[in-house]
């Protein structure tokens, strides 16, 4: 398992990560609650083998991260009630499910009529997407059913014999945790899956007249 430091990777090497991911790579990396672990979004080589490497049912999504607005609404569809979630909420840990533009095309959707997507405030995917054109999945770096992993030698240990398959970004010990996943049915926000960071109790308090459930 090639092992990049977040804290000394270069210009050059955010390139050459890029290229990488664009080529089928697979990649567990930092976010802002666990390590992901991901792959071009868009390459139904790459993410398979995601699945085959988590022991993935694949009839379950996975959700991704995006770079911004622009690179979400080529895959789903984003109505105001989102876009106003959207301004307040991201980045963060915090997963919206979308009406899908794109299900049935790329294995990632698992034929959902919904895509899940965030932009995350970590560092890393923030610098790594001023080089690559497409959503990374961003699904938690474990075998399936298993907890989030937030240490580098907890990956190597439940990883192991995958080594040659996957670049690891050591960004340290993590907080870990998981997003919260809503998704929005016209003046309703359902609480798919709550997360550890309190972005319930925020999204009660700013969506005054709307309903959560």
């Amino acid at each position: 398992m090639k092992i990049y430091s977040q804290d000394s990777l270069t210009e050059n090497d955010y390139i050459a990560l890029g290229k990488y991911l664009s080529s089928s790579g697979i990649l567990i990396y930092p976010t802002e609650t666990s390590y992901a672990i991901g792959a071009n979004a868009l390459d139904n080589a790459a993410v398979k083998m995601i699945y085959d490497i988590k022991g993935r049912d694949f009839v379950k999504p996975l959700p991704v991260l995006v770079k911004d607005l622009n690179m979400l609404i080529n895959i789903a569809y984003v109505g105001r009630q989102e876009e106003d979630i959207i301004s307040k909420f991201w980045p963060g840990p915090l997963t919206i499910l979308f009406k899908s533009k794109i299900s049935g095309k790329y294995l990632f959707t698992s034929n959902s009529e919904f895509v899940g997507a965030r932009i995350s405030p970590h560092p890393f995917p923030e610098i790594l997407f001023n080089n690559i054109d497409f959503p990374v999945t961003a699904t938690s770096a474990n075998i399936s059913g298993e907890d989030g992993l937030t240490d580098v030698g907890s990956i190597k240990r439940v990883f192991k014999g995958f080594e040659e398959k996957i670049v690891l970004i050591d960004g340290g010990d993590l907080t870990g945790g998981a997003s919260t996943i809503i998704r929005i049915e016209k003046k309703k926000v359902i609480i798919v899956r709550e997360g550890e960071n309190n972005i319930k109790e925020r999204l009660v308090c700013y969506m005054k007249n709307k309903k959560i459930l």
